[in-house]
């Protein structure tokens, strides 16, 4: 049956970071990691743009999360929030995303198929 690319960058994941003693819990989109957001992380990389990186990575595979702002509104994962919030935090949230895409290694060595 063919697939129709909707269906590849529709998918969504769920995952849950901690935060100090709090957890925020982050839906995301695989899908959103494509080549041209690769290049455009490689073209802040060479600028030495790292926070910018990471706020356009963030911002094509983000969906919702349960961050608050400082009057207990939902801070929606736009670029233009993303950008206000610390480089340290962000790194941390795409780290967590790039891990969750991670496949899972032990379990496939342990499969049968080997």
């Amino acid at each position: 049956m063919p697939v129709r690319v909707s269906n590849l960058v529709r998918d969504r994941r769920m995952i849950r970071i901690p935060v100090g003693e709090d957890v925020i819990q982050i839906t995301y989109r695989p899908g959103g990691f494509t080549a041209e957001t690769e290049e455009r992380l490689r073209e802040y990389a060479a600028d030495q743009r790292g926070g910018a990186a990471l706020v356009a990575l963030l911002a094509d595979c983000l969906i919702e999360w349960d961050l608050l702002d400082d009057d207990g509104k939902n801070l929606a994962p736009t670029a233009e929030n993303l950008r206000r919030l610390p480089t340290v935090f962000l790194s941390q949230v795409a780290q967590a995303v790039a891990d969750d895409m991670r496949p899972n290694l032990a379990s496939a060595g342990s499969s049968g198929a080997g």
